[in-house]
């Protein structure tokens, strides 16, 4: 019984530390958050959350995208800097690099991207200046350019 108490506790708090971005509105310049952000609207600059970062299916998203958790039903164009699980649904459409820990891609989601595992984003900037602070559980951190590790090269990836 008390276990059912707290995670309907956890799901009000979690819904009221949520900012959302509704349809129809357009937004140019980054974003910051400590808690999750769900973006149904156009946003033109980068996205950073400490938490989770979902876009809706009809969110459009053109900069980078830093947070410990993003789920994309959307479409982004930019690099994702994830250091948990980035998700993309079947009608999401993504072009950039991704920066994961974890990624979970469903059927039909048009992916033009190349992957890299985050640990090896963090080995290969090891002792390099960088420009980006902590989100997540860990840091997240822009590619220093000239590491031992460069990003895995694909061609487009379609799934359908």
């Amino acid at each position: 019984m008390w276990s059912k108490e707290r995670k309907i506790q956890e799901e009000m708090e979690m819904a009221s530390a949520m900012s959302v971005f509704a349809a129809g509105l357009c937004v140019t310049g980054n974003i910051e958050a400590n808690g999750d952000i769900r973006i149904d609207g156009n946003v033109m600059g980068d996205v950073m959350a400490k938490k989770k970062v979902i876009i809706g299916m009809g969110g459009y998203i053109k900069g980078d995208i830093h947070a410990a958790e993003v789920c994309v039903m959307g479409e982004v164009l930019g690099n994702f800097y994830v250091s948990g699980l980035a998700r993309f649904s079947a009608e999401a459409k993504a072009k950039g690099l991704i920066y994961s820990e974890k990624i979970e891609i469903e059927a039909g989601a048009d992916m033009e991207v190349s992957l890299l595992k985050f640990k090896d984003l963090e080995d290969a900037n090891a002792g390099k200046e960088l420009k980006i602070g902590k989100y997540g559980d860990r840091p997240v951190k822009e590619p220093a350019g000239t590491g031992d590790k460069k990003p895995i090269q694909s061609d487009t990836i379609k799934s359908r």
